[in-house]
């Protein structure tokens, strides 16, 4: 499985979805799971017209992870914020989401925001 996948939904958000272990076994992969991801939003932003939706699932990331992964991450975030409404997370591990909350303090963004359910986290987005 890919450490980060993405999609875009129907309602035109791209949904992200981080999966297992971020460690050095993976981290070249994440690499390119990452610029892959900037592309994908950058695209989709251009084709609407607007910054969209970000979407992002956590459900399957353990909580695990090396400096390199979080840096990464906080990359994606940076490219991404000029093509983003806003960003929702959600689901989760409890060891995930210290995880998410440590890497959202280290962005420290307004329309960044953790919710418990993917529900909770769509309706945010469509507000």
């Amino acid at each position: 499985m890919e450490p980060l996948t993405v999609t875009i939904e129907p309602t035109g958000f791209a949904y992200m979805q981080l999966n297992g272990t971020l460690n050095d076994e993976n981290f070249e992969q994440l690499k390119a799971n990452v610029e892959t991801a900037k592309k994908v939003v950058q695209d989709e932003s251009g084709k609407q017209g607007k910054p969209i939706g970000i979407l992002f699932d956590l459900s399957n990331f353990s909580g695990t992870y090396n400096v390199g992964a979080m840096l990464a991450m906080k990359g994606l975030e940076e490219h991404n914020r000029p093509f983003t409404a806003k960003s929702a997370l959600f689901g989760g591990s409890a060891a995930a989401q210290v995880a998410a909350e440590l890497t959202l303090a280290l962005i420290g963004r307004d329309n960044l925001k953790m919710f418990a359910t993917r529900g909770e986290a769509e309706a945010w987005l469509a507000e």
